[in-house]
């Protein structure tokens, strides 16, 4: 069965996978035979500048017994050398590397259709939302309807990988938004972020939006706060 060398990158490595990715893609090719993974996606085509990783700091190569080199890449200013284990190579079966690719594949397919709200991560308009008037599923694209207050712009097959789908942020937003209102409604108390979390049982995913929906739902005037004699907001919906 196929396995892998886990290669790591020196400082001066990581900086260019960051900047040049493929840089670092041909000296791989150059030095190693056999199949290698990067756990980064980036536009070959270099249209766009946005790259996804899945972590940093280290990329695989295919192990091949006739192949010399993993101890000698350290040479290269771009690798520090391969990961050793006891002075041997340390060696990841190919079912790691394939668990890798399907995680890296799910974050570069965003659940996206016609009628979506998205917003631009990367290119000419950038950070602008748009709706999705046409999604080309085979193709992995998407022709877009960007409003502004003078006009509107049509922009044509933009890869998903750089969108994201704000229609389940908002969704995600507007159900822990419900949820707090819901309990606020049934407690007479006033209420800090941290008694709210831990009376409501929340998942990791909405503790970790809770102080942004707070936020929000006090400047909406949906909910009110002030602080206590401590310095910490409490958080409360006034009753006539």
């Amino acid at each position: 069965m196929k396995e892998w060398v886990t290669l790591q990158l020196s400082e001066k490595g990581e900086i260019t996978l960051e900047e040049e990715p493929c840089i670092i893609e041909n000296v791989i090719k150059k030095l190693v035979k056999g199949d290698y993974f990067f756990p980064v996606f980036y536009d070959k085509k270099r249209n766009y500048d946005n790259k996804i990783f899945l972590f940093r700091g280290y990329i695989f190569v295919e192990y091949l017994k006739e192949n010399k080199v993993y101890s000698e890449i350290s040479n290269s200013p771009y690798f520090v050398g391969p990961l050793m284990i006891n002075r041997r190579l340390h060696l990841l079966p190919d079912i790691k590397i394939r668990q890798m690719k399907k995680q890296l594949t799910k974050l570069t397919r965003p659940s996206i259709k016609a009628g979506d709200r998205v917003r631009l991560l990367d290119g000419k308009y950038k950070s602008l939302d748009a709706t999705v008037t046409e999604y080309y599923k085979k193709e992995k694209e998407a022709d877009l309807k960007i409003e502004l207050k003078c006009m509107h712009i049509l922009v044509p097959r933009v890869p998903i990988v750089y969108l994201k789908n704000i229609n389940i942020e908002e969704r995600n937003n507007n159900t822990l938004k419900n949820k707090i209102l819901t309990f606020l409604n049934e407690n007479n108390s006033k209420l800090s972020r941290r008694e709210i979390i831990e009376k409501m049982g929340l998942s990791n995913k909405e503790i970790k939006r809770i102080s942004t929906c707070l936020s929000r739902m006090v400047e909406s005037k949906t909910i009110q706060s002030k602080k206590n004699s401590s310095g910490n907001f409490l958080f409360f919906i006034e009753k006539n």
